[in-house]
């Protein structure tokens, strides 16, 4: 397939023969671009480009020419525990629409999970070439080839020697690609723990076992938000569309469903919002309280420009 099928016209986009009408952004009155976006709509892929275009538009993001890594939280089976594909092929599109060079799964994405999508058929194109770090799919075990032993980590607390993958320091670009739903110990999994998604299982099994107690809160928060400084999301996308309020992360759990995606750059921010999405204070996450303290990003949503768009 070429850009005669999937093609931008003007503010708008044409994808899969639908035409997208954006406005130009100077038309909304903003003095300047948002810190988050959430769009409202049952059109998630529509709604994916939209929050892209309000953040300033992919190539503000991927260069021609990069090479693009993705972490998708996409390895679960119960509804409203996975992102919906919709958002995951949206956000390949664009990529590929700005030239990306390679574009990189850095935890491996099955075709089941983009099966889940009626639009993965005309998506083939670029699933079919994405680069997959086959050898970190869960629960990933250490070779010299794939992953990297990080000694020491600046500005850590206590996160030390841990086992990740290389690509992660090797793609021009990184997006994150997480959703809202809910943890059992972080109650929030969101943009920050996704993360542990480039580690292997005797890195995650330091997070929850290192302190000495299993599942210690604290820790394993603070784990969460040290990893955050390996590096930071050029771009999240995240998913609030219906998830799990409870048993999570794997579920199957009771659905909350806002229809709602989600897109900012700062981790902190991002799951902030998603607290406030599981009816909770951003006080009460850890993982944003340590990640915030670290400095990573803003959890006082009241100081962030929040751009609400209905669709």
């Amino acid at each position: 397939m070429d850009r005669r099928d999937f093609i931008y016209r003007g503010t708008g986009v044409v994808a899969g023969g639908i035409l997208l009408n954006f406005a130009p952004l100077s038309l909304f009155g903003r003095s300047g671009l948002p810190d988050l976006c959430k769009i409202k709509s049952t059109d998630y892929y529509s709604a994916t480009l939209r929050a892209v275009h309000e953040l300033g538009g992919i190539n503000k993001f991927v260069p021609h020419g990069a090479a693009v890594g993705f972490l998708i939280n996409s390895a679960f089976e119960e509804p409203g525990t996975y992102p919906h594909p919709d958002i995951a092929l949206a956000m390949l599109f664009l990529c590929w629409e700005a030239g990306a060079k390679e574009i990189v799964m850095l935890q491996p994405v099955s075709k089941d999970y983009w099966r889940r999508s009626d639009k993965y058929p005309k998506h083939r194109f670029i699933t079919d070439e994405l680069v997959q770090v086959e050898k970190n799919e869960f629960p990933a075990v250490f070779n010299d080839k794939d992953f990297t032993v990080v000694e020491t980590i600046n500005g850590a607390v206590i996160l030390k020697n841990i086992e990740i993958i290389r690509k992660i320091s090797e793609v021009d670009v990184f997006i994150s690609i997480p959703i809202m739903k809910h943890h059992a110990t972080t109650i929030l999994t969101g943009a920050l723990k996704n993360m542990m998604g480039l580690t292997t299982r005797k890195t995650n099994v330091t997070f929850h076992l290192g302190s000495g107690v299993r599942n210690d809160p604290e820790y394993l928060a603070q784990c969460i938000a040290d990893l955050n400084l390996i590096r930071k999301p050029d771009l999240i996308v995240a998913d609030a569309i219906e998830f799990i309020t409870g048993n999570g992360p794997s579920g199957p759990g009771p659905l909350k469903r806002l229809d709602l995606v989600v897109a900012a750059t700062d981790p902190v921010a991002i799951d902030s919002f998603g607290a406030t999405c599981l009816d909770a204070d951003p006080d009460d996450i850890l993982t944003v309280k340590s990640a915030f303290d670290l400095g990573i990003g803003e959890m006082d949503l009241s100081k962030l420009s929040i751009l609400d768009i209905q669709s």
